[in-house]
């Protein structure tokens, strides 16, 4: 049960005075089912990742293939394969990190923003495949991916410098105005 209190007040704009009139109080039933609003794992065998608004929904088959329980942190990071970047999955354990959003109940992950939106390039739906690190997955999304091709004068860095290489930061450096 919700109780929402409302008090009124009249104002006069010209003396600045303010006069408490009263006060109404409403109530409200907030019961709510917990059928209604409980969802169901899907049991689907199939590893797979859903990206909704503002979570990553995974197939049973897909917390099999992780190996991770609720309460388990799981984290999405990048990374290249063949000249082109790709998003992978894992546990923080896999990552030997400490990040990533706790699995629900559920099968449920929270992922909002920015990250959410970067990860919504590669698609939709992912199917998970190993990758050359134990426990960690690529995640193959619905969408095609177009390779990137860095320029070289962004790799080689070091070309466009007056130095012979960055490691060698000998050179005195003047910063008065």
């Amino acid at each position: 049960m919700k109780l929402d209190i409302i008090f009124h007040y009249d104002v006069d704009t010209t003396t600045g005075n303010i006069t408490y009139i009263g006060k109404e109080e409403i109530t409200v039933d907030t019961v709510k089912k917990a059928s209604a609003t409980s969802k169901k794992i899907d049991s689907n065998t199939e590893p797979l990742v859903t990206l909704e608004a503002n979570k990553l929904v995974l197939t049973q088959g897909a917390v099999d293939i992780l190996d991770v329980c609720s309460d388990c942190r799981i984290d999405v990071k990048y990374k290249q394969k063949g000249g082109i970047t790709l998003p992978i999955i894992g546990t923080d354990q896999a990552f030997n990190s400490k990040s990533g959003n706790k699995l629900t109940k559920s099968n449920t992950v929270s992922f909002r923003g920015a990250a959410n939106e970067k990860l919504a390039a590669y698609g939709t739906i992912f199917k998970l495949e190993p990758s050359e690190d134990k426990g960690i997955y690529y995640m193959i999304g619905n969408k095609e991916i177009q390779e990137t091709k860095i320029p070289d004068e962004i790799i080689d860095i070091e070309n466009e410098l007056d130095m012979i290489s960055l490691d060698d930061l000998s050179n005195s450096f003047d910063f008065t105005l």
